[in-house]
């Protein structure tokens, strides 16, 4: 009886310990908000880039990012660069 409550404090902490499920707002818009909006922004009087990272179809389009394959898109490659002109 104590090993199966041993096992299941195990397992609960296990659960816990898992990381969280990414979201665009709370994980990665203030990375790139930080970092790309600047240039790929909503501010049109500002954007310097030929393209929007703050909608999705823009970056899409641009294939800026390829869903579901973080090592395929550029913009997760320039984000890690250590080129500033990137």
């Amino acid at each position: 009886m104590c090993v199966t409550a041993i096992a299941s404090q195990s397992a609960s902490s296990d659960e816990k310990a898992a990381p969280a499920k990414l979201q665009f707002n709370r994980d990665i818009r203030p990375i790139l908000s930080e970092h790309c909006f600047a240039c790929h922004g909503p501010d049109k009087n500002k954007r310097k880039g030929k393209f929007r990272l703050d909608e999705r179809d823009g970056a899409l389009s641009k294939k800026a990012i390829v869903p579901g394959k973080s090592a395929e898109s550029p913009l997760v490659e320039r984000i890690f660069s250590k080129d500033d002109t990137e």
